[in-house]
């Protein structure tokens, strides 16, 4: 059923241009920021030897996944702008007459949302395997670990434009919002809620559980920084269920309810 559901989803994606921008920006900048960083790492190294390679195995996993991070909105700005498309153009409506059942809508919608995830994560693990067989290392169980964490990190995300796309008709001001959000508003947030109120309290926000969870290179900045100890990896991950949890079934409501 869901294959099927998926297919009608593609037929409506497979001929639109934004589509396959944004899914080409997001597959060429991704493997990009890693080489830039890498670049700049080796050239860092090798005047001072007695850093680490975060692009060695099996920390390669959480270097990648930490700079895909940064690329990951664009996935969330092709999903608002497919699901406020569908607002837009009442698909509901036409899907439910072409004889969908509104259940069978919303299951194509979130399904769209995990191939991206899936889509996220498997650039994810293929960019840090090239990286880590260029740079040595050697694997362990680690390495799925933070590939899982990658997945969970694109969810939050994704699930965050999600709600927004549901919610918003207009897709130029829920890109806009998302945006602005995802990489400006929460970080200042953070930021405030860490040194005005408590240090580490800033990671109760959506995002910045997973951020903070698959923290990269910027965990060194926060251990120079650092007041207190940070919550567990389990926080992190209870927390970021919390909010995917609650923007998915806040979504789910929406397009349940919405007229036709």
């Amino acid at each position: 059923m869901i294959t099927r559901l998926l297919q009608t989803e593609w037929m409506k994606v497979r001929f639109y241009r934004t589509f396959w921008i944004l899914i080409a920006l997001f597959t060429v900048a991704a493997p990009l920021l890693c080489m830039a960083y890498e670049s700049l790492n080796r050239n860092i190294t090798s005047k001072l030897p007695i850093l680490h390679n975060p692009f060695a195995f099996p920390q390669v996993f959480e270097t990648v996944g930490w700079l895909t991070s940064f690329m990951t909105p664009i996935m969330g700005i092709m999903l608002v702008i497919l699901l406020t498309n569908e607002n837009n153009f009442r698909t509901l409506r036409q899907n439910i007459i072409d004889g969908w059942s509104r259940d069978q809508y919303i299951a194509a919608k979130f399904g769209v949302m995990l191939s991206m995830v899936l889509f996220i994560t498997i650039l994810v693990a293929l960019t840090a395997l090239v990286f880590g067989l260029r740079n040595g290392g050697d694997m362990d169980g680690s390495a799925f670990r933070f590939i899982v964490w990658s997945a969970l990190q694109s969810l939050g995300y994704l699930s965050f434009a999600f709600f927004l796309g549901t919610f918003m008709r207009r897709s130029g001001i829920a890109i806009a919002i998302y945006v602005f959000y995802a990489y400006i508003g929460e970080f200042m947030i953070s930021m405030l809620l860490d040194f005005k109120v408590k240090f580490h309290s800033g990671a109760f926000l959506p995002l910045e559980a997973t951020d903070r969870l698959l923290g990269g290179e910027s965990r060194i900045l926060r251990d120079l920084m650092k007041r207190a100890e940070p919550p567990s990896s389990t926080t992190y991950v209870i927390i970021a269920l919390i909010y995917i949890g609650l923007f998915c079934f806040l979504s789910w409501r929406r397009l349940k309810r919405s007229d036709l």
